[in-house]
């Protein structure tokens, strides 16, 4: 079956069930990739740092939160 004008194709794909998905994981897509990027400005992080300065910056993080936990463990304090 000959379809004369583009829209009765797109409608037909649509009908068919494959457009749908198409369009739904494009736009989780383009979500997903604003939530990084909202992400990454918000937390003031620059996406450019090494995968040496990010561990680095973890483990300084987590040194200080282990000092801090330690400290209320020491004092009788609840942790969180």
């Amino acid at each position: 079956m000959s379809m004369p004008y583009p829209q009765d194709r797109a409608r037909a794909r649509k009908d068919a069930g494959e457009q749908p998905f198409k369009d739904d994981r494009e736009a989780m897509n383009e979500a997903d990739a604003a939530l990084h990027r909202e992400a990454s400005t918000r937390d003031g992080f620059d996406t450019a740092e090494s995968e040496e300065e990010r561990n680095a910056r973890q483990e300084a993080e987590a040194s200080e939160r282990l000092a801090d936990i330690g400290d209320d463990v020491a004092s009788g304090q609840d942790p969180s």
